[in-house]
Formats: structure tokens, C-alpha cells, sequence
């Protein structure tokens, strides 16, 4: 589940919650104790991802991210927006260095972008690629920016999808590890107080 984009397609928060909104930002909206429940592909488990609080990660303050299968922490994530878009700062406990932007904010048409980073001791290379869209899940159709992300690190290479709808955040991941593909569907997206 390491490779899993915990619907980091983050933006820039504000410091002080409250500064507008920045256009591009409601394709993930951020602030605390949202909760995001997706169904796995083929089993009865439900995948949560919550902002649980938010935290310094050097000079930036980023979300926590925290995934949960079976009433169990099993990945972490911290993300911000920046002016660039929806930055990764954080997996687990090893920082991504230099941070990787998941979501570019002029993520509307069809765009590419590339980045090389470190996380911990292991060097990766991520190509990425944005395209407009429609995508139905559970018999609803949302209009999408469909993010996919071709990730070649150490352990191998991972292709991941995610399709973020305005105002709801992450409605599908698609993750290709080459032997097993994992479908994540979004059943509930509940805000939280923001606190």
C-alpha cells in the first residue's frame, strides 16, 4: 500500500484557515476530519483516508493523511498545497525530498510534468500526466482530472490513476503494480468540522 497516492493531490493551506479557497483546490478539499471511505476491488474491506491533523514538515504545514484498513493505521501521507499544486512532503515517516507536486492547480487540459526525488535512503523518478475527464463510480458520474502517475523506485515500478472530482476529492484510484491491480472506489466523502 506504500505506492498508494493517499489522495495526495494536495494544495497549498493556509496558515490561518481563512484565506479563500484556491482555484484548483476543491479537487481535493482539505481540512480536518475529512474522511474519504473507498471500496477495495474485490473484497468486503473498506479503505478510509482521513485528514487526521496537520503538522510541520520543515518550513511547510502540511496535512496528515492517514490510511486505515480494518480500524488499522497501514499508511501515512503529508501533504500541502503550494503554488505549484498539490505537493507530497511526507510518506510514512520519510520525507520526500525535494517534495513532489501529485496535482498540478492548472491541472485542466491535458498537461506532463517529471520529478526525481528521494524517499529515505532509495532514489525514484515519477512521470506525470493530467487530462479533463468523466468517471462513473457507484452510479454516479463525476466530471474529473484524471492524474496518472508512472513511478520506477527501487522496489519496481508502480502506475497509479486517480481521478479527483471538484468538491469531493479522490472518486477512483487505479494502482498497477504489474501482477496485481488494486481499484479503489469511493463510496463517502463526509467533511469534518475543519477544526
Amino acid at each position: 500500500m506504500r505506492h498508494i497516492v493517499l489522495f495526495a493531490a494536495l494544495f497549498p493551506i493556509p496558515a490561518l484557515g481563512d484565506e479563500p479557497v484556491a482555484p484548483g483546490e476543491e479537487l481535493f478539499p482539505l481540512a480536518l476530519g475529512n474522511s474519504w471511505t473507498y471500496r477495495v476491488s474485490g473484497q468486503d474491506d473498506r479503505f478510509i483516508v482521513r485528514a487526521a491533523k496537520k503538522e510541520m514538515v520543515g518550513d511547510q504545514t502540511c496535512f496528515l493523511l492517514e490510511a486505515r484498513l480494518r480500524d488499522r493505521v497501514v499508511a501515512t501521507e503529508h501533504v500541502a498545497f503550494t503554488k505549484e499544486g498539490l505537493c507530497r512532503f511526507r510518506v510514512d515517516k520519510e520525507d520526500v525530498q525535494p517534495p513532489v507536486c501529485v496535482l498540478q492547480l492548472t491541472a485542466t487540459k491535458t498537461n506532463k510534468w517529471k520529478k526525481t526525488y528521494q524517499l529515505g535512503g532509495r532514489s525514484a523518478t515519477a512521470n506525470f500526466s493530467a487530462s479533463a475527464g468523466e468517471v462513473t463510480v457507484l452510479a454516479v458520474k463525476y466530471k474529473t482530472v484524471n492524474v496518472v502517475a508512472d513511478i520506477n523506485d527501487a522496489p519496481g515500478r508502480v502506475t497509479t490513476t486517480i481521478s479527483y472530482a471538484d468538491g469531493v476529492g479522490p472518486v477512483k484510484q487505479v494502482i498497477n503494480e504489474g501482477k496485481r491491480i488494486l481499484v479503489l472506489e469511493l463510496e463517502k466523502f463526509e467533511r469534518g468540522d475543519g477544526k
